[in-house]
């Protein structure tokens, strides 16, 4: 079974529906190609006892009857002596394997020859494997007339391991179902709770260390967690877990290695369910301080005031008390909804990117996006309820009545709609070129105004009737309608950038803001400051740089498309989509609808390829359009 059919077969055995879109966006080929592929494993695994169902408008399915049989099949098709990679990629893969499992050198000659491909084409790979290993400070020596070998310390060996082959582990393998059975009975039996993600993490992890220690290869350990640990409630889970390992696979785990399973589990504990705990959650003054910087850096950017939401704080800390531990050991939790987070919560999303950077500043790190997603999920509660406080208003009330009837019908309005109404402020019409229109986002009028004024203006009469009542709530509640093209201006699209790399281009583009916008030289500065405290590179082709803090009067982004693509932290980039938010407060929805539609172009491969190929702003806001049409308005 080939690359292609191996990829749908991990994406489909997690039980749940996938659309050809799906599938082809994630292994990157056709969706014609996906269909044809897809016939041919039918054929393939019918045999077997398994088939691929399809249902109309909800996507495939795997359906398998016979799991022995079919998993017997599983194994066959991922673990045959005889398959050879095909692809740089596959090549990449086997190659960490082989070096991780090589006791000595491995000479390059022999290497090249039993891959089939040249000298070049290995050097090339191995340059590719060298940079994914430098990630977990793993070097390559290299040693003339012997070859080369991994160098590292083992704690970094096995998460690397666990990185580039986790997923592929549980495909067929006996091995892993035991360790699972093992961890899930002392798992429930101490009612200690993880997420499903990072059981699975721990699961790997697990199965890693056996083989590991089956080669002789422990984990060293320092005295400070040995002494910390060795006290704790999650040390005799991992011992626990360890006598069961050892009874089923007949093998002795040292110290150390029960040490490195409780840091796993004091990485994943689940402790947002803490009720009837034996230990206490401490969030210390350390998680607190973060948090509220983390909460005044969303505000700074975003303009969104969350300094005062007690349950988001508390939702923050709690997760920063297992995640400390996970920084502390250079571990890393996958967030199998990665993808959904980004396309779904967007601005969640991009708030918590912008949030985390306070983590990335003070433990020198650089955290994942499968990390920062799962703050996004804090966020994403927080807007949820933001969306139930209504945003009260300002109002101007000009009327050509005395002073005595217009206090009444000031009080009127204020009594009437108190819960929309922040103040309201009357004034006569001859008086209305003296007032500061900054102060107010509406004005009601009993009298015709025939001078220029800068806001909405409703006419309102002296006596409430049902119907003004209706007419002046839709006002006090409407926000500004959500606009393709409030954000995305013809004059800030700039097509055929021939630039060589990020530092050209953000240079460029923010000269080229400035100057249109008339913003201060802070603007690039703080772009540039935004750039150095997390990853913008955004997957798909795609970055989308932003400021370090709010500094433009309005929200708008800056599209440049390359001509050739560009290195960025890592990824190849042709589309640069370059955001700066207004330095104002926002409501919820307005706000969540840009991030959404831009979200769900920035991910579509079909848009980017589109986009790139023809760097023609007509075809992009059409096509932005469509997504925004698509997006349900919120109640």
């Amino acid at each position: 079974m080939d690359r292609r059919k191996r990829q749908i077969l991990d994406i489909l055995s997690d039980g749940e529906y996938y659309t050809a879109e799906d599938l082809a966006g994630q292994i990157c080929i056709g969706t014609k190609t996906i269909r044809n592929l897809l016939k041919e494993m039918n054929q393939e695994i019918e045999p077997y006892e398994a088939t691929i169902l399809s249902k109309y408008g909800v996507g495939y399915y795997l359906n398998v009857s016979d799991k022995e049989k079919f998993g017997s099949f599983i194994q066959d098709a991922y673990h045959s002596d005889q398959y050879l990679p095909d692809t740089s990629e596959e090549r990449i893969q086997y190659l960490l394997e082989y070096l991780f499992n090589s006791p000595s050198y491995v000479k390059l000659d022999e290497l090249s020859d039993s891959l089939y491909i040249s000298k070049r084409t290995l050097t090339a790979d191995l340059k590719e494997v060298e940079q994914y290993l430098n990630k977990f400070n793993i070097k390559i020596i290299r040693k003339p007339n012997y070859g080369i070998k991994l160098e590292g310390g083992e704690f970094e060996a096995r998460l690397c391991i666990a990185s580039f082959s986790g997923k592929r582990l549980h495909k067929g393998n006996q091995s892993m179902d035991e360790i699972a059975a093992c961890v899930s009975d002392v798992l429930k039996k101490n009612d200690f709770l993880i997420p499903g993600a990072a059981y699975q993490n721990l699961v790997v992890h697990l199965y890693i260390a056996i083989s590991r220690i089956m080669e002789c290869h422990y984990v060293p350990m320092p005295e400070e967690p040995l002494k910390n640990l060795n006290g704790r409630y999650e040390y005799q889970i991992a011992k626990e877990i360890a006598e069961q390992i050892e009874s089923t696979f007949h093998i002795t785990f040292p110290e150390t290695e029960i040490v490195y399973i409780a840091i796993h589990l004091a990485g994943k504990k689940m402790i947002y369910h803490a009720d009837g705990a034996d230990q206490n959650i401490i969030i210390t003054q350390e998680i607190s301080d973060l948090v509220t910087v983390m909460l005044e850096r969303v505000y700074d950017l975003f303009k969104f005031d969350f300094r005062n939401d007690l349950e988001l704080r508390m939702l923050l800390c709690q997760h920063l008390v297992p995640l400390s531990i996970r920084i502390k050991y250079d571990m890393d939790l996958k967030n199998p909804l990665l993808r959904d987070v980004k396309e779904r919560f967007c601005l969640s999303y991009t708030m918590a990117c912008n949030a985390v950077t306070v983590i990335n500043e003070h433990f020198n790190i650089l955290l994942s996006e499968d990390e920062i997603a799962y703050f996004a999920f804090a966020f994403a509660f927080a807007l949820e309820r933001k969306k139930t406080e209504i945003e009260k208003k300002n109002i101007l009330l000009v009327c050509s009545s005395g002073r005595g009837s217009a206090k009444l019908l000031q009080y009127k309005y204020q009594n009437s709609f108190k819960e929309y109404i922040n103040e309201i402020t009357a004034c006569d019409v001859g008086s209305i070129y003296k007032v500061d229109f900054s102060k107010y986002d509406y004005i009601f009028t009993t009298v015709p105004i025939t001078v220029p004024v800068p806001l909405p203006i409703l006419e309102v009469q002296y006596f409430l009737d049902d119907k003004d009542i209706v007419n002046v709530k839709k006002v006090l509640t409407s926000d500004k309608a959500s606009s393709v093209q409030n954000y995305y201006e013809r004059e800030m699209f700039l097509p055929h950038l021939k630039l060589q790399t990020k530092e050209e281009v953000l240079r460029c583009m923010c000269q080229f803001v400035m100057e249109k916008k008339k913003l201060p030289k802070e603007f690039y500065e703080s772009v540039l400051k935004r750039e150095r405290l997390a990853k913008t590179a955004f997957g798909n082709m795609v970055a989308m740089p932003h400021v370090y803090k709010a500094i433009s009067e309005e929200t708008f982004v800056c599209v440049g498309i390359l001509d050739e693509a560009v290195d960025w932290e890592g990824q190849k980039v042709r589309a640069v989509f370059l955001v700066s938010i207004a330095n104002k407060d926002h409501t919820s929805e307005e706000l969540q609808r840009f991030y959404q539609m831009t979200a769900a172009f920035l991910l579509s491969q079909k848009q980017i390829q589109e986009l790139i190929k023809k760097q023609d702003y007509e075809a992009f806001i059409e096509a932005m359009s469509s997504i925004e049409a698509q997006i349900p308005k919120e109640v």
